[in-house]
């Protein structure tokens, strides 16, 4: 005869925990671990890696509970992970070199790369336009924020056309079309902004000039980032976390109206969303950076174009000369999470 208590102890156990228990089957019968994971600046559709990710129900899947803490500029991102206060976040590949020759950087490692081509464009009004470096020479050029991503972008075009960098001036500028409020006031003479700008000003119609800083400085855009020391023991949360990403970025380009996409991004306050005819059209601009370097190569770290990136950095004195780029990443994780 069945044991009632038992019976009901069951019932309980399945009733309360029902979802826990498909979260572990699901991940293998690993218990669900919490990690932190920092965006370089507030929730924008630029992140639609890790918040669909996270909306879609993909980090659950994997047995991981991830809270994405919004940074305030792609420098303190980097200064967060150094300082432990987050497992992995998204940054620059330039900060992330930048960083690997500053005190507690060389503990700094890539263990995946999100954006191959460059997510910046340059914005100008066609009255006083802004279309190589040279323009900038004597100018006030709008950046996301100092000592950041769009900073050192900058700096490394300037240096590899040869220009003065002291003689351009620059400025913390919104990663919005308002921007162009800032050049029209004679504030700034152009801003350098993330993909979703110059397809929210096309969309409204607004005249602009953009052009992408690949153009000039072809570096890797965005990379994850984790400390070396903390892999030993962390090691399968970030083969997790890659793969809930890659599974993530999989359904997101097979999304067809991306409206399954858009649904699991509701939960997020991010204004591009407020707007329903361009946020597709945002997204669609995004999702080209993953395919840089060609769709077998998402989230790989990319032998050539990361040497490339480092040697420019180097050139412009952001890192010593010489070294090998591959020395600042591995895609130990990411093969495994391919797997």
């Amino acid at each position: 005869m069945p044991n009632p208590t038992l019976s009901r102890r069951a019932a309980l156990a399945l009733g309360s925990g029902g979802l826990v228990a498909l979260t572990l089957r699901d991940a293998g019968a690993q218990a669900a671990r919490a990690i932190t994971f920092v965006t370089p600046f507030s929730y924008i559709l630029a992140f639609v890696d890790v918040l669909n990710a996270k909306g879609g129900g993909y980090f659950e899947r994997e047995g991981l509970d991830v809270t994405i803490e919004q940074g305030r500029g792609s420098a303190m991102a980097v200064q967060q992970i150094v300082g432990g206060g987050g497992l992995l976040s998204r940054t620059g590949v330039g900060d992330h070199i930048r960083a690997s020759s500053r005190p507690g950087g060389d503990d700094l490692i890539a263990v995946g790369t999100i954006s191959q081509g460059s997510p910046f464009y340059v914005i100008s009004s066609p009255a006083k336009p802004v279309r190589t470096p040279a323009d900038m020479v004597g100018k006030t050029i709008g950046v996301l924020s100092v000592g950041g991503a769009t900073e050192i972008v900058l700096d490394v075009m300037l240096q590899d056309r040869g220009l003065d960098r002291a003689r351009v001036a620059r400025q913390v500028a919104p990663n919005s079309p308002a921007g162009l409020q800032l050049i029209a006031q004679g504030r700034l003479d152009a801003y350098i902004v993330s993909a979703g700008v110059p397809v929210a000003l096309q969309a409204a119609n607004t005249p602009h000039i953009s052009w992408n800083t690949d153009d000039v400085a072809p570096i890797p855009g965005q990379c994850y980032i984790a400390r070396r020391s903390t892999l030993a023991q962390n090691g399968d949360l970030v083969v997790r976390f890659l793969r809930a990403v890659k599974r993530s970025l999989d359904d997101m380009l097979a999304d067809t109206d991306l409206s399954k996409t858009l649904a699991n991004l509701r939960g997020f306050e991010i204004a591009e969303m407020r707007n329903a005819a361009t946020a597709p059209l945002i997204l669609r601009n995004e999702m080209q950076f993953w395919l840089t370097a060609g769709r077998e190569n998402m989230l790989r770290n990319v032998p050539e174009r990361w040497q490339r990136g480092y040697d420019l950095m180097a050139a412009a004195g952001f890192a010593p000369a010489g070294v090998k780029a591959e020395t600042l990443y591995t895609n130990e994780f990411v093969e495994r999470a391919l797997a």
